[in-house]
């Protein structure tokens, strides 16, 4: 491979599918998508170039890395300050919680960062489950109870609408005051949540269906309506999405999203990927389920008060 690019993904044979974030005459300066470190892996030049060569695959994650800048003390390309690499993640939310998410202060109802997120999650899913589950939201949309549907559906809504609210404010409830377009919404919903594992074309089905219920609204406010209810029924399996919390999440703890502001399958099945591969990371300290991991994004990414200045004693 001769001809190098800024910012060209490339395939190395035992590195895997990277990033070339800087070149120069004596380097090519590529980040790795395995990678867990801050900094880009340096490759000699001419001796990097039998290893590398063009990607065959695309990576929208790697292709949306930006931020990278020289380090002066190591000669190394490497992320912004804000990024973080999972072991320094751990180490925050451990700080916060330091028996990791069976912590007494994590499973209670507090008000840290975290705890108060699990529990209300938590006794969303529940209440879903106690309203909705084992076939009873089913029961109501086949009987035309679609008022019932809405009212238990806004209770648990509420419940947790301080958590899931990005800046955009488009309202479940106003969305499904149309009976008719409520029903739809209802039943692609429950197509959605009766798969053993999430299936494109029943997660398509459910964003159609909520594009219905706001049909003015911005793309982008859509997602946490699509992603909402699925999370809340089965957080083993679905995910919330809030587009302006999961970028940021994605570039500090880089994770793969292939983010589009369009509710769509690409970007929902990513971020799934994203995390279940966090999740299995996260087990040894006592994750459960989606739930956890979304705490966790919370809790490690969170900013820090400055600490206050010390005053000066005072002599008398």
């Amino acid at each position: 491979m001769s001809s190098l690019e800024n910012g060209m993904l490339v395939q190395h044979t035992s590195l895997g599918i990277g990033k070339i974030v800087a070149l120069d005459q004596k380097a090519v300066h590529v980040f790795f998508a395995t990678s867990d470190a801050r900094f880009a892996t340096k490759l000699r030049l001419p001796m990097a170039l039998p290893l590398l060569s063009p990607a065959t695959s695309p990576n929208a994650w790697l292709s949306a890395l930006t931020g990278f800048a020289l380090d002066a003390k190591t000669g190394r390309y490497g992320r912004a300050g804000a990024w973080l690499s999972h072991a320094d993640a751990v180490a925050r939310f451990v700080e916060s919680f330091p028996q990791g998410f069976t912590d007494p202060k994590y499973i209670g109802e507090g008000k840290e960062r975290g705890e108060q997120r699990a529990s209300k999650w938590r006794r969303a899913h529940e209440m879903f489950v106690e309203t909705l589950g084992n076939g009873e939201g089913e029961r109501l949309l086949e009987a035309g109870d679609v008022g019932g549907l809405v009212e238990r559906t806004l209770r648990i809504e509420r419940h947790v609408r301080t958590l899931h609210r990005d800046a955009e404010r488009t309202s479940l409830e106003d969305g499904l005051k149309d009976p008719a377009a409520a029903k739809a919404f209802f039943a692609a919903l429950f197509e959605l949540l009766a798969t053993a594992t999430p299936e494109q074309p029943r997660f398509e089905a459910l964003a159609a269906a909520v594009a219905t219920l706001f049909p003015s609204a911005a793309r982008e406010s859509l997602w946490p309506i699509v992603t909402l209810l699925p999370f809340v029924a089965r957080p083993e399996l679905h995910m919330l999405l809030r587009p302006r919390f999961a970028c940021d999440v994605a570039q500090r703890l880089g994770l793969e999203l292939a983010y589009d502001a369009e509710p769509n399958w690409s970007t929902y099945s990513a971020l799934l990927g994203s995390a279940d591969q966090l999740l299995e990371k996260l087990r040894p300290l006592g994750a459960r389920d989606h739930v956890d991991v979304e705490a966790f994004m919370h809790v490690s990414t969170a900013k820090r008060p400055r600490p206050r200045p010390q005053q000066p004693e005072l002599v008398t």
